[in-house]
Formats: structure tokens, C-alpha cells, sequence
């Protein structure tokens, strides 16, 4: 037979879709229970677990919500054992005091969360534009490179015709030589 518990999980556990979360891990288990947000801005859980084994599966998949969601933050899990069974509906269930606070509740988180976003988007286009900054001005380095090597290239065409032309003077200058070397050489016979 089935046993009740309460669950009471501490830290940052309030309007930041934990409970739904909850939701999902109870049903996906097939645990009945009702989940809350409760005053003092813990989160409790009411369920019925047919085994130990079920419910710390269900503890420890709580615990890894922190690490799959940077807002969820868990401190600690409280149990407690109830003297008596409740039945509930089928699946873990929300209740919600009041909607309307709870829904002005979020919302005044959210509008914290994009305050944070945008905060970090700002420092990020600070950085940003500083990169670009350096990179136009590598840019313009590179550019001065680039007419420095076009020059030397330049220079060393010109180097190369000078040399194309000295060997060829220096071949006319063997050939003449040649020619006279042969020249004399007939002369002395």
C-alpha cells in the first residue's frame, strides 16, 4: 500500500517553473500527489510512494533539475512521513493560492531576468565593439603590409629585368669572346 509524504524543498525553488517541472518527473513516475509554493518560499509536495526505491529515485531527480536549469537552485529536501493516506487525482497536480499574485510573481521575475539579459548583452556589445575596434585596426596594419610586400615585389621585378638583362650581356660577352678566342686562335696557326 502506498504512503503519503511531504516534501519540502528549500532554496530558490519559487516563480521559476519548478513546480511544473515537478509536474512532469511525478506523472513520468507515476506518482499522485499536489505541489505548491508555500509562504515561507519553500515548495512542498504532498504524494503517495508505493516504495522507497521510487520515492528517492523521485528526491534525486528533483536534485538534478539545479543542474539542467540555472535558475533552480535546491539547498535541501525535507521529508517527512504523514500518519495518514491521502488519495489524490492521478499524477502531480499544482495548486495555486491565488493566480493572479502568483502570475504578477513571475512576471516581476522574468522582467529581473531580462533586466540580467540585457545587462549582459550590453557588456557583451561593450567587449564587442572593442574587438572591432582592434580588428579594423589590424585591418589597417595589414593594409600598409600589403603596400609595403607590393612594393618590395615591385623592386624585385625590376631586380629580376636588371639581372635578365646582365645575363644577357654577360652571354654576348662570352659569345664575343668566343668569337675572338677563335679568331686568334686561327691567327697563330
Amino acid at each position: 500500500m502506498s504512503t503519503t509524504y511531504e516534501l519540502i524543498i528549500y532554496g530558490k525553488v519559487q516563480h521559476v517553473g519548478f513546480r511544473d517541472r515537478i509536474e512532469n518527473i511525478g506523472k513520468g513516475l507515476g506518482i499522485d500527489g499536489i505541489v505548491y509554493n508555500f509562504k515561507d518560499g519553500t515548495v512542498r509536495i504532498l504524494a503517495n510512494f508505493e516504495d522507497e526505491d521510487i520515492k528517492e529515485f523521485f528526491k534525486k531527480s528533483i536534485k538534478m533539475l539545479e543542474k539542467k536549469d540555472n535558475l533552480i537552485k535546491i539547498d535541501k529536501i525535507e521529508e517527512k512521513e504523514l500518519n495518514a493516506f491521502i488519495e489524490f487525482p492521478e499524477g502531480i497536480n499544482r495548486i495555486s493560492a491565488d493566480d493572479l499574485l502568483e502570475l504578477n510573481k513571475k512576471l516581476d521575475e522574468g522582467v529581473k531576468y531580462i533586466k540580467l539579459i540585457f545587462g549582459s548583452l550590453e557588456e557583451l556589445n561593450v567587449k564587442v565593439d572593442k574587438q572591432t575596434e582592434i580588428l579594423e585596426k589590424l585591418n589597417v596594419k595589414m593594409d600598409k603590409q600589403t603596400e609595403i610586400l607590393e612594393k618590395l615585389n615591385a623592386k624585385m621585378d625590376k631586380q629580376t629585368e636588371i639581372l635578365t638583362e646582365l645575363k644577357k650581356g654577360h652571354d654576348e660577352v662570352r659569345e664575343t669572346l668566343n668569337k675572338m678566342v677563335e679568331i686568334l686562335e686561327k691567327i697563330l696557326k
